[in-house]
């Protein structure tokens, strides 16, 4: 059997909606990830006024590991779980710096949604 991103039986343009909107928070991550290498930019500020800005790179790893997992046919559940995870930690770093969480928000529903259409098995 070969390993897919999404279940078999549901239609192409359910499939197609799913991989879009799984697509899109995944490059931002992605690209989030990748911008933690890079000193003195707003996300090392952000970070310092967490507290974190010495884990940058961590972070980064993190990121990028989350979305390469969820990408991976065969880790890709596990990666579902983490990314889902990961975003929950946006939302919240959001919180502490007193903005409104939009971006963890949209980035977690989208994820979510994009990945349920796609793979609803995963609903149990």
């Amino acid at each position: 059997m070969m390993l897919q991103l999404h279940d078999p039986g549901i239609s192409q343009v359910r499939r197609a909606i799913g991989y879009l909107l799984s697509f899109l928070p995944s490059l931002a991550v992605l690209g989030s990830g990748m911008t933690k290498f890079w000193p003195d930019n707003e996300i090392h500020a952000l970070l310092a006024q967490l507290g974190m800005g010495e884990y940058a790179i961590a972070i980064g790893l993190t990121e990028i590991a989350c979305v390469l997992l969820y990408w991976i046919p065969r880790t890709s559940n596990l990666g579902f779980f983490l990314f889902c995870s990961y975003v929950g930690g946006i939302t919240v770093a959001e919180l502490i710096l007193d903005q409104v969480p939009w971006p963890g928000l949209t980035i977690g529903a989208m994820i979510y949604a994009g990945t349920l259409l796609r793979k609803p098995s995963l609903l149990g």
